[in-house]
């Protein structure tokens, strides 16, 4: 993996010319596990969990593997992924508030099922409803993650 192509080619698709303030200029703005492997911008092959960055001072989108983003930018997307697997497993487990803040933010959620969650995802306890309503929740965003 090549941290300088990482940072040359993001430098490129940003408004600012300095690293530390051009990362600062992107958003995570869609996850998934790809069913082909593709190439990271760092040019590392093959990746599968995916992320798509905009940059919210131009508009640019980026593709790069969930560790670049994790380890040159900062973004949560690799707890948003453990979330999303461990759903997966058991739809009764909890997601994160990372993974619920994103799908707040695509709108997959919307704001009562966000304070919903965020209320009862360390409970060991739910009622039959409340368990329902979690695992409905949970279902939702594996579909959206695909």
């Amino acid at each position: 993996m090549s941290e300088f192509k990482l940072t040359n080619e993001i430098i490129e698709l940003s408004s600012s010319n300095i690293w530390d303030a051009a990362k600062l200029e992107w958003e995570l703005d869609e996850i998934y596990e790809a069913d082909e492997p593709g190439r990271c911008l760092c040019g590392h092959f093959p990746i599968i969990e995916t992320c798509i960055l905009k940059n919210k001072v131009n508009g640019n989108p980026v593709t790069v593997g969930n560790c670049c983003v994790k380890k040159f930018i900062g973004l949560p997307s690799d707890k948003i992924f453990q979330a999303i697997k461990r759903v997966r497993k058991d739809n009764e487990k909890s997601l994160n508030a990372e993974a619920i803040e994103h799908a707040f933010n695509k709108c997959w959620i919307n704001d009562w099922e966000k304070d919903f969650y965020l209320d009862v995802m360390r409970k060991k306890k739910l009622t039959v409803r409340q368990l329902q309503k979690k695992i409905q929740i949970n279902e939702k965003l594996a579909r959206n993650m695909k």
